[in-house]
Formats: structure tokens, sequence, C-alpha cells
């Protein structure tokens, strides 16, 4: 019989990918083995539907990801996760600094949903580096106030899929800037 420390670390981080990454993050407590374990995924998700339990959430939701995506180690993040929906939304500057982090672990695939129960929450502009990212594929964006500051060349040339859903500001300047500067396929 195979005990589970008797694994790999390369397959045990692929039994943690299956897990969120809250979770996946908890195990470190489990043996010495497990501790930088969840350091090495290639696929984060940090979404506030699985932290909300109170008024102060929000800063819990914040201080996880500011203690914990700093601390990623892969060199490539293949799939990141940013969601929020909650009546005090994270600080733009967080979520600026949190897709800085992405891009330069080479994220692949980037999905952030910003969303405020009140429609007067704060705006999200994402970071400039965002649009020079030669190693995204897909970017997801959904929520009324991520704002994006399209320069005039767009450069992603690994681009396949780009999704948006209620970005007013955003499907505005997203079609001139598709227009412009994405390559047609």
């Amino acid at each position: 019989m195979v005990r589970i420390s008797d694994l790999s670390n390369e397959l045990l981080i692929k039994i943690l990918t299956f897990l969120p990454t809250k979770v996946a993050v908890s195990t470190s407590i489990l043996s010495k083995q497990w501790q930088f374990l969840w350091m090495w995924l290639p696929k984060l998700e940090f979404d506030d539907y699985l932290i909300i339990n109170g008024p102060d959430s929000t800063l819990r939701f914040r201080d996880f990801i500011n203690k914990n995506l700093p601390l990623h180690k892969s060199p490539v993040i293949e799939s990141l996760l940013l969601r929020s929906c909650h009546r005090r939304l994270p600080q733009p500057e967080n979520i600026k600094l949190w897709v800085g982090i992405a891009v330069s672990r080479f994220v692949r695939e980037l999905s952030i949903g910003y969303f405020c129960l009140h429609d007067d929450g704060p705006d999200a502009p994402l970071p400039s580096s965002l649009y020079t990212c030669s190693s995204l594929t897909t970017l997801k964006l959904e929520g009324t106030q991520i704002v994006l500051d399209v320069p005039r060349v767009f450069l992603s040339p690994f681009l396949e899929d780009l999704a948006t859903s209620t970005c007013d500001i955003l499907k505005r300047r997203l079609s001139w800037a598709a227009s412009t500067a994405l390559p047609c396929s």
C-alpha cells in the first residue's frame, strides 16, 4: 500500500490543483513536505464567494491574497481567477498589484470579476503591463468597475480569447483597441 507521504511533490501538486486555492494553502500545516507545495500551483483561484463570512471578510480576502500571491513560486501561472463581489471591494491598487504579479509570472489565462453590490464602488484600472503581456492567451473581464486604459498598441501576440461582460466603460474602449491593434485571424 502506498502512503500519501511517499508520493512525489509533482503528484501532490497535481492533486492540489483540484482544490480551491484557500484550501490548498491551508494544507501547508499538514507536514513539512506539504508546507510549500501550494506555492507551485499552476492555477490559482481567489474568489471572495468562498471567503465571505462577516463584515470584515473583504479585508480578510485582500489580506489573504496580499500575503499569499507574492509567495507563489511557479515560474508560470497557467490560470488566475480573481473574483470579488461584496459591499466593500478590495481597493483598486490591490487589483493592480495582483494583476502585475500575474503578468510577471507569465500568466496565460486571466479572469477578473469585480462587482460592487452598489453601483458606487471604486473603479479598478488594470496595470499597463497587462497590455504587453506576451504570454496571455485568455482574458476574461466582468464588472462595471473594471477600467482599461488601452494604449495605442496592445501587444499581446498570443491572445486568442477576449471576453467581457457588463463592462460598460470597457466595451467602448476595447472595440477601438480590437479593431486597431489586435491581429485578425
